[in-house]
């Protein structure tokens, strides 16, 4: 008796549908490293964002995106309103990095993702950590909520403030500024003198207890969000050095098998007149192939046993409600 069999499959998913083969092992499941070697798995890292990981976070991105729903803000700059789906937060720290990157990570990103869960009622994240030029750690958290930045900053800060940084940044600027204003002359090329004395008699104004720490911004206007999101998050440009996880998300976006079915003749029925009907892009791998698709598509009635698939899905992984999708 061979030590496994291969069962046909397919996975469905907002942007493509993957065709694979499921592992049944005989007579019993081997150890991962045995699994891997009859497998000809690969677990070389090389100490980057791996290829595996890459995968993860680009269908983390796409469910986010494909999760969220549209919100509109008002524009106070410019006196209208704007959409967008998802907010980039960015967080760094008010002063120089004392404590390891693990326990940053533990005490403060946690915290602070327990937070927006608990106050803005966001459900679904992802975070990244990067390194500075200054060799501080800080953290990109893309979310499907806005906060706004008054309360980001204020909650960030509270939290930071639990290792003492917001107070070393106090105590930087009322000793560089002990003789009253003094321009940064090294920053002048990116922050000109007349913003630095903004800077200076606001930071005075409030003892410098509220460091400019955090961004907020929505994601909007990008011809390819999903891509560029996904570009962004994986890059290995700044994380020489960084200890402990580069990446994290909410524990439903962490493990996404999508909507599943054994491929049996309705389902193959099913797949090949939309194949025929669409003629979607084909990525053919050595265990698997994967047809890009669209909503569209499996709207179609032809996909009926796919989107029944896929519905119930997001219903048992997410709690996710289809009428905003599928049934407008």
């Amino acid at each position: 008796m061979p030590e496994f069999e291969l069962i046909p499959c397919i996975s469905i998913h907002p942007d493509r549908l993957n065709v694979y083969h499921k592992i049944l092992w005989h007579p019993y499941k081997p150890t991962r490293s045995r699994a891997e070697h009859l497998l000809g798995v690969s677990k070389d890292h090389a100490g980057k964002v791996s290829i595996v990981a890459r995968r993860k976070i680009n269908k983390a991105i796409k469910y986010l995106l494909f999760l969220a729903n549209d919100k509109t803000l008002p524009d106070t700059a410019h006196g209208k309103a704007y959409s967008f789906k998802l907010a980039f937060i960015t967080l760094t720290l008010p002063s120089t990095q004392v404590h390891p990157d693990v326990e940053l990570k533990d005490k403060l990103l946690n915290q602070f993702l327990v937070e927006i869960r608990q106050k803005y009622g966001v459900s679904n994240y992802l975070w990244r950590a990067e390194k500075q030029k200054n060799g501080n750690l800080h953290f990109h958290v893309l979310c499907d909520k806005f906060i706004p930045w008054s309360e980001l900053r204020d909650r960030w800060n509270r939290i930071c403030n639990k290792l003492g940084y917001v107070d070393r940044y106090r105590d930087e600027m009322r000793a560089y500024h002990a003789g009253g204003f003094k321009v940064r002359k090294q920053l002048l090329k990116t922050w000109e003198y007349k913003a630095q004395i903004k800077a200076y008699n606001t930071g005075k104004a409030n003892d410098w207890n509220s460091p400019n720490s955090t961004d907020i911004h929505s994601v909007h206007k990008i011809r390819d969000i999903a891509a560029y999101l996904s570009k962004y998050c994986t890059k290995d440009e700044q994380t020489k050095g960084l200890s402990g996880r580069l990446w994290g998300c909410n524990y439903q976006l962490s493990d996404i098998p999508g909507g599943q079915l054994v491929v049996d003749s309705h389902v193959s029925d099913s797949l090949n007149r939309l194949i025929e009907k669409y003629n979607p892009d084909l990525y053919s791998g050595k265990y698997f192939s994967t047809f890009f698709i669209n909503l569209e598509m499996l709207r179609d009635p032809e996909a009926d046993i796919l989107l029944k698939a896929f519905s119930a899905f997001l219903i048992n992984h997410f709690s996710f409600n289809l009428q905003s999708k599928f049934y407008t």
